[in-house]
């Protein structure tokens, strides 16, 4: 028996074509800066991120220990968007263990400058949440990165107990937008 199309089945065929084309379109879509929330491993932060991140891990020394550092890291819009962490066997070393983490960082970029980061008083900067970042500071920082191209760096380093964070933007040049929403998407859960 030969089916016919029916005046129901032509009405609805324009809006199965409609309807597939926009799929189509969509799943081409590819928004550079997609943020999403992302909770940091075996931590209580949550972070907004712009792409879907990678996860890794090495050891490291750092203010003479060796810790094993968590990476949660993500690229989109030519920048780098980063937050480490580690657990440390005291909290009374944080500071000295934050200290010596950004300067190998700021070392690590070839440092030409370095200033306190927009919205940071005093190179600190407190939670957007309630709970402030203890022993936190804040900074923007221009450098070389190892080949030799220049790279604009904001980063934020704090603690929370014996956990000890370092949160990161590089890019050859870091927006607003990019650095505010990341930096203010940081919560303690």
């Amino acid at each position: 028996m030969r089916r016919t199309a029916s005046s129901n089945d032509l009405r609805r065929a324009p809006l199965s074509v409609a309807t597939a084309l926009a799929l189509l379109l969509l799943s081409g879509c590819n928004p550079d800066l997609n943020w999403r929330e992302t909770r940091i491993t075996n931590t209580d932060l949550t972070a907004m991120l712009p792409c879907k991140p990678a996860r890794h891990q090495r050891s490291a020394p750092l203010a003479g220990l060796t810790v094993t550092l968590h990476m949660t890291a993500c690229d989109a819009e030519g920048a780098s968007f980063a937050i480490s962490h580690a657990s440390i066997p005291d909290a009374s070393a944080a500071a000295q263990v934050l200290d010596q983490w950004r300067k190998t960082t700021l070392a690590n970029i070839a440092t030409t400058s370095v200033t306190p980061a927009p919205g940071s008083a005093e190179s600190t900067l407190a939670a957007p949440s309630s709970t402030s970042f203890s022993g936190s500071f804040r900074v923007a920082a221009q450098g070389t990165r190892g080949d030799g191209r220049p790279v604009s760096l904001q980063g934020l380093w704090f603690a929370q107990g014996t956990e000890v964070f370092h949160a990161a933007v590089y890019a050859p040049s870091i927006t607003a937008d990019m650095s505010e929403t990341f930096f203010s998407g940081l919560k303690f859960q």
